[in-house]
């Protein structure tokens, strides 16, 4: 059987107007009839009152008895269009469980490719001999209209069929086009009601699993809505958010109290206000938790959106901090009020004998020996003096006299044999930064130079030998310091 012959195309005007473009169809509309009028009062009245998936089911069941049909399904692609899915399915004389299928081969493929009414009165088992379900029901008439939102997409198709022939009557069919209108519109709704579930869903999947503290509030700080980082942070339980105020959980602590209230203030007057420090006290336990608090005010004005940032760590470490310098700051202060030198830590009566000593010679600009065994604190009596004397600003130069030599540039004496540069000795270095001392002038005797510290009448002279400094000695040393042993 020819499938052209069988089948009828109308085109769906905006207008309401169907148009057939098989010529059977007569151009001459027919007299409306008291049973027209019923049949399109039934499905008003039947899909009037509800919506979404209970309005699709009174469709195809008020439609189904309308275009006297014993099957009306409404359907829509799923996920791809090229396979299709029920929303209601009325089958004789009940709703039937819906179905999902492929279009390949069925009459509903021709429906959903277009913007035409598909019809076709006769032979539908005949035609679509691959569509199984059909063949083994014994469908015999297929209508079938698409869905189609206001931009042109296709959503899905409206469709009845049945076992016995279905002749074209154009009223019956501008029933159909409305209703499929109608369908259509509610298909569009139910998306985009669905889309907004879904995006809803997923804000609210980011709200209550971000890492921040998010809390909805109104200008009285009273809480609407909060995130589950802020019910952790705050210790509420989801049972109180609704009530709580935020300023019942700031510290009773003069300065947070003010800090709150101003925060308050400003977000009242409209004013988004952020990077607030602000103490907390948890309702659960009433444990301290600080916080950086921002807010920005609602368009409305009414409500406020506040983001909290828990830096509780931060402060407890910034008060240890605080607390181990002041700690610090005590025990110097401790060492100091004993003997007043902070690197020496001791009460033996030979050290305090020491550090005695070390008071009185310090502030002058006596030479001074230092000796004892090893181990027992020599460099430290040396920073001792140095750190009393009142050059306790300039650099203190340390040379190791057991090994003293020419090269060791310990006076300064123009050129050292075998270099080409002259040096800088160490107590010249030592010298030359000390305020109110004249610069050293520099003399030279039989090719040996010598400084002259002119205010402190002392000459330093090369060195050559262990002897020689021991000779010198009584005329070097202006004091003698022993550090004491390490038994006392």
């Amino acid at each position: 059987m020819n499938r052209v012959l069988n089948s009828t195309e109308m085109d769906l005007h905006p207008a309401g107007a169907v148009r057939p473009t098989d010529p059977q169809v007569a151009d001459v509309p027919e007299p409306v009839t008291t049973d027209d009028i019923a049949a399109l009062r039934a499905v008003v009245q039947g899909t009037a009152q509800n919506t979404g998936e209970e309005f699709f089911q009174d469709l195809v069941c008020s439609l189904a008895g309308a275009i006297d049909a014993h099957f009306a399904f409404v359907a829509e692609f799923a996920e791809v269009n090229t396979r299709v899915r029920t929303l209601a399915y009325w089958a004789k004389d009940h709703l039937r469980d819906n179905l999902e299928w492929e279009l390949a081969g069925t009459p509903c493929e021709e429906v959903v490719k277009g913007s035409l009414c598909r019809h076709y009165p006769t032979g539908v088992k005949d035609q679509f001999t691959r569509d199984r379900p059909l063949v083994e029901m014994g469908v015999e008439s297929y209508l079938g209209v698409p869905l189609i939102d206001a931009v042109g997409n296709h959503l899905g198709h409206l469709a009845v069929f049945d076992e016995r022939p279905m002749p074209s009557e154009p009223r019956k069919l501008l029933i159909f086009r409305l209703f499929a209108a109608r369908a259509a519109a509610e298909l569009v709704r139910l998306r985009l009601i669905r889309t907004l579930a879904e995006s809803e869903q997923r804000y609210r999947d980011l709200f209550d699993e971000a890492p921040i503290a998010y809390v909805h509030e109104d200008l009285e700080s009273r809480f609407i809505s909060v995130n589950q980082a802020a019910l952790r942070i705050l210790g509420l339980k989801p049972d109180e958010v609704a009530g709580t105020r935020g300023m019942s959980l700031i510290a009773e602590t003069p300065d947070a109290q003010r800090r709150a209230r101003e925060a308050l203030a400003t977000v009242g007057r409209g004013t988004p206000t952020g990077g607030v420090l602000l103490e907390l006290r948890r309702k659960d336990n009433g444990r301290p938790v600080w916080v950086q608090w921002w807010s920005k005010p609602d368009p409305g004005g009414k409500y406020t959106r506040t983001m909290l940032v828990d830096v509780t760590d931060h402060v407890l470490l910034q008060q240890e901090q605080a607390r181990l310098q002041a700690q610090n700051y005590y025990l110097q202060e401790e060492i100091k009020a004993v003997h007043n030198f902070d690197e020496i830590i001791g009460q033996s009566p030979a050290l305090m004998a020491v550090l005695d000593n070390v008071r009185a010679v310090a502030p002058t600009d006596a030479s001074v020996l230092i000796r004892g065994e090893t181990g027992t604190g020599k460099e430290l009596i040396a920073r001792a003096v140095h750190h009393a004397s009142k050059r306790n600003d300039k650099p203190l130069i340390k040379v190791n006299c057991a090994a003293l030599c020419w090269a060791d540039g310990i006076t300064e004496a123009g050129k050292i044999p075998g270099d080409d540069l002259k040096r800088i000795g160490k107590f010249f270095s030592c010298i030359t930064p000390f305020s109110g001392i004249e610069a050293p002038t520099v003399r030279h005797h039989d090719g040996r130079g010598a400084i002259r510290a002119t205010h402190l009448h002392v000459d330093f002279r090369p060195v050559r030998s262990a002897k020689a400094l021991h000779r010198m000695r009584f005329r070097f040393v202006g004091a003698e310091l022993v550090a004491p042993a390490l038994e006392h």
